[in-house]
């Protein structure tokens, strides 16, 4: 059994209620219902338990890969509610005479990493190491999933640099649950950026550099996850109605008057979150310093960003901004989810199929189970400033050098995403292990445009394989131009190296890809949702890296 320090002590969650809503998932936006309820975080006066904090082993142990690893999936418990075991699904490993649980590991760019997973669940399994540049063989496609009891040996060096990449599970039609159910953690790569920005900050991870993953989830009433979801929600995407910060209901972390850097992941299935530092109503300032693919070029400040599933945010926030005693809340701040932006042909007859009444051509209601909807604003973490001295440190002006990936020349590909069949679609296609939608050629620079027609909701759009760079967004809703101040479009999480996007309805994300490569022979990866239910409903496609 494991402990996590500072996990809730209040009355136990009620089973799940269901709730009747208008088109929008989010009708509580619009004057609808929502109610408090036990570890609602939406209610300031519950974040009472102490934010865990990864240690140098145990769960989320911080293990500096220096040499071959073992790791296990296999199924654990540990109480993340009070007096409650939460069955889990778990990576483990021993190091160094250390245990770990889902460690995050830590590694140098440019290192070989040597690792073998061994299946020790009831069920297929496989793991994907989601940003690195790996061999298609190493990338954890799901075509790779092996059954119980079955090992896979992942052996490739890290060519990645500096940043905060994450793995998790890739299994064929599981990925959803797996991961929900607890196969994912941290991949750390560091580098001489990476060290000069935390010597100039006098930052230390796991004290002032702090990995934070952020979870919706949904329990019974004897504390177990739940994940059953409905013909709805398996077409949306499951949402939860506890969030968890690194596997804790309601956190919350003294913090002293100085800069702290918190390496922000979006671990859920399919939550978007708008991210902001509050105090009162009033959003503070942070500073973005990285992105998926590691630093970006310089700090940007800004008061808020979107972080959709499979991103992740790097960012500095001074908490010397308030004076001691104050309170301060990492929240996610209201906007539309854009969930009813589909014609009665498309997301309406979905609906109709759900048995809804859409009388008059428009879907007047759904059924979703979870009491949190999406697009409401509701606090992450709370923030408490103690008294300490205050620490005043700037990043430096230059946290890296990206060069701009040369376009001149290159080929445009669209990537149309679409409705079809009860079904999201790539390019009009659904999953095929065997199928490759399209052929690259190796060294060939192209440009991606990913449309997405008011067919009814924002997906994150992952490429596995190849980092790339957003270059423009088109027709972009209003609570995103609005953040747009970084040229033709961009927000501050399209900056640097991107490996997910966040593409909205109606809206056109291009962006640019160097399919270099020095890896014998061809390689096929993926390109897919990273709404979890939306990759296992088959919104993935391959594509084929020519020799």
């Amino acid at each position: 059994m494991f402990q996590f320090a500072g996990v809730a002590a209040v009355a136990a969650i009620g089973g799940a209620a269901w709730m009747y809503r208008g088109w929008h998932r989010s009708a509580g936006l619009a004057g609808g219902p929502f109610s408090h309820y036990p570890f609602d975080p939406v209610a300031i006066e519950n974040f009472q338990q102490k934010l865990f904090i990864p240690a140098a082993s145990g769960p989320f142990g911080v293990l500096d890969v220096v040499g071959p690893l073992k790791i296990r999936a296999t199924a654990a418990s540990f109480p993340i509610l009070p007096a409650r075991e939460s069955p889990f699904l778990l990576y483990q490993t021993e190091n160094a005479g250390k245990a770990y649980q889902n460690p995050i590991l830590r590694i140098e760019s440019g290192a070989r990493f040597s690792v073998s997973l061994d299946n020790a669940l009831a069920e297929p399994t496989i793991i994907h190491w989601h940003g690195l540049h790996t061999p298609a063989g190493m990338d954890g496609h799901p075509a790779n999933t092996i059954p119980p009891g079955n090992r896979f040996e992942y052996d490739f060096t890290v060519r990645n640099r500096g940043g905060t990449y994450w793995y998790h599970t890739h299994a064929h039609g599981l990925t959803a649950k797996q991961a929900y159910n607890g196969l994912a953690s941290f991949f750390l790569v560091e580098d001489d950026d990476q060290r000069r920005l935390s010597k100039a900050l006098d930052l230390q991870l796991g004290v002032t550099d702090l990995p934070l993953v952020i979870q919706d989830k949904r329990f019974d009433a004897q504390g177990k996850l739940l994940y059953r979801p409905n013909a709805q929600e398996s077409m949306m995407g499951w949402l939860g109605d506890i969030i968890l910060a690194n596997l804790t209901p309601n956190a919350v972390q003294a913090v002293s008057p100085r800069t702290y850097r918190f390496r922000l992941l979006n671990g859920s299935n399919a939550r978007i979150y708008r991210i902001a530092f509050v105090k009162e109503n009033t959003p503070l300032d942070f500073t973005v310093i990285g992105t998926d693919g590691g630093l970006i070029e310089r700090p940007e400040t800004v008061t808020e960003a979107f972080l959709a599933p499979g991103e992740r945010l790097d960012v500095l926030f001074d908490a010397g901004q308030v004076p001691p005693g104050m309170d301060i809340f990492l929240k996610s701040l209201a906007f539309d989810p854009m969930e009813n932006e589909g014609s009665a042909g498309g997301m309406g007859s979905m609906v109709g199929m759900a048995g809804m009444d859409h009388s008059m051509g428009q879907p007047t209601a759904v059924l979703d189970s979870s009491r949190l909807p999406l697009g409401l604003g509701f606090n992450l973490m709370k923030l408490s400033v103690i008294a300490g001295e205050r620490v005043v440190a700037k990043p430096p002006e230059t946290l890296s050098k990206i060069s701009p990936i040369r376009t001149e020349g290159a080929t445009e590909r669209k990537m149309e995403l679409s409705m079809g069949m009860m079904r999201f679609l790539i390019n009009g296609r659904s999953f095929n292990m065997n199928e490759i939608a399209f052929d690259v050629a190796r060294g060939a620079v192209e440009i991606w445009s990913i449309g997405n027609p008011k067919l009814g909701m924002p997906h994150p759009m992952h490429m596995h394989g190849f980092s790339f760079q957003v270059i423009e967004r088109l027709n972009s809703p209003s609570q995103v131009s609005s953040a747009a101040r970084f040229g033709k479009g961009r927000t501050v999480s399209d900056l640097g190296w991107k490996d997910t996007v966040l593409v909205w309805p109606g809206e056109t994300v291009r962006i640019a890809i160097d399919f270099a490569h020095d890896f014998p022979g061809s390689q096929t990866y993926l390109f897919h949702c990273h709404n979890l239910e939306h990759e296992d409903a088959g919104m993935m496609i391959n594509f084929r890296v020519r020799a």
